[in-house]
């Protein structure tokens, strides 16, 4: 069966379900209210889902079919009205995952339909992180027989290495890697730089509640399943500096392309958030921000610091439009990550996914409470460990050196030009006094 694209809205009274199913055989249509669950049947679609109130099919249920876009459009009385349906914009959230079981020596099939679980935070060690990769470092044993095939993509095989090697890893290759003369060169030609940071960007005059999703956006969600996560205290920790990181990459490209699609977003994203080519992790949000700075003047094309302070800036901005622009932008990485000619789909898989459903049903005071800690920070030059202060300073203590030696060459060049003038003045002057003796 298809599970159709779908949208939810809600007024005081009622709750409006709208469903695309353009192939669908009227003759076999189906639409019923169980209290907080809806089902609809019209074949070869299927939907159930189960909202956090209950409606009532009653006299004033509301029910349409658009033959010409194909949408069923069902309107429902709440049964307490007044009440607040929250988050119906994250339609994953409220499908109901069905699984298929058989049993031995018996040809029928149960459905069942997995019941609403509760998060609570449980403990781990953090040992067992530590072989551990992938979103909130939930291990992914399948995926170790063939980390190897995704080389291009990641820079270490995650199963030759734990956690805390890959970050010493990841240190030590950076500090080979950077170049200081693409640094100086950005610092002193930087007329297109101040370009790029002069930019607005997209979601610079955006509210929260501008923000929707398209059809596009509407139709992956529906294909996610609705998945409960169980994260450990570090573990909540890891997720959340995770995002960050990988965010903060997504600001850097949108910036520095224009906002515009590019073949090398792919590789600029994913080199820049260690969360994805080394699959590290952070336990503090100052940490994921230190490394993406550090990777920031040491990969892209662009590496300047004042555009790594703009990039934060645009990141603040960004977070503070809550978590429907944050699933956007990972929807966007998610198709961006599809195409190419690189394998980083795989990333989908171990990340973007998983993040994109986290968001929908986390905490959200917990959330907010990290974000009051990620608007204060800030990250100094000297936080990144590659002497970017020095460096500056060097090239302007001696930039300021050659001015000093022209003005040197240039004043010896007029005492020489003037002594010059002197003598011929007083030969002339001699010249002239022979001459008059000589003529009485």
């Amino acid at each position: 069966m298809i599970t159709p694209r779908f949208s939810l809205s809600q007024d005081e009274e009622t709750v409006t379900i709208t469903i695309r199913a353009p192939y669908c055989c009227l003759r076999e249509l189906e639409a019923e209210v169980d209290d907080n669950a809806f089902l609809f049947y019209c074949k070869p679609y299927y939907l159930r889902l189960h909202f956090p109130g209950s409606i009532v099919d009653n006299d004033n249920r509301k029910s349409s079919f658009d033959s010409d876009t194909g949408e069923f459009t069902f309107t429902y009385d709440k049964a307490i009205p007044g009440e607040d349906f929250k988050d119906l914009e994250f339609i994953t959230k409220f499908l109901v995952t069905k699984v298929d079981a058989s049993y031995e020596g018996d040809e029928r099939k149960v459905t069942i339909l997995a019941s609403e679980t509760i998060q609570e935070d449980k403990e781990v060690d953090p040992n067992d992180l530590q072989q551990g990769f992938g979103f909130a470092l939930q291990s992914h044993k399948r995926f170790v027989a063939i980390s190897s095939e995704f080389s291009d993509v990641l820079d270490v095989d995650p199963s030759e290495s734990n956690l805390e090697e890959r970050r010493k890893l990841r240190l030590q290759y950076e500090q080979g890697k950077f170049d200081m003369g693409h640094y100086l060169g950005d610092f002193i030609e930087d007329e297109e730089i101040n370009e790029i940071i002069a930019q607005k960007t997209p979601w610079y005059a955006l509210n929260e509640t501008d923000v929707t999703f398209n059809n596009k956006e509407l139709d992956f969600l529906k294909d996610l399943p609705n998945i409960q996560y169980t994260l450990s205290n570090l573990q909540t920790k890891y997720a959340y500096n995770g995002l960050i990181d990988i965010l903060y990459a997504y600001c850097y490209d949108r910036r520095c392309t224009f906002y515009e699609e590019n073949s090398e977003s792919g590789w600029t994203i994913v080199k820049l958030a260690s969360t994805f080519c080394y699959l590290d992790a952070f336990e503090t949000p100052k940490d994921a921000l230190v490394s993406a700075f550090r990777r920031s003047v040491i990969y892209p094309l662009y590496r300047n610091y004042n555009l790594t302070v703009q990039i934060l800036k645009d990141l603040k901005d960004l977070l503070h439009l809550g978590e429907k622009y944050m699933i956007k932008c990972l929807i966007e990485m998610y198709y961006i990550f599809l195409g190419g000619d690189c394998c980083r789909y795989i990333l989908n898989n171990l990340f973007i996914k998983d993040y994109i459903i986290y968001i929908m049903t986390w905490d959200r005071e917990k959330w907010q409470s990290y974000l009051k800690d990620i608007y204060t920070i800030e990250i100094k030059k000297e936080e990144l460990g590659l002497n970017l202060a020095e460096i500056e300073q060097g090239f302007t203590l001696e930039e300021k050196l050659g001015k000093l030696e022209i003005k040197d060459t240039d004043s010896d060049d007029s005492s020489d030009d003037s002594s010059d003038d002197s003598d011929s003045d007083s030969s002339d002057s001699d010249s002239s006094d022979s001459s008059s003796t000589l003529n009485p």
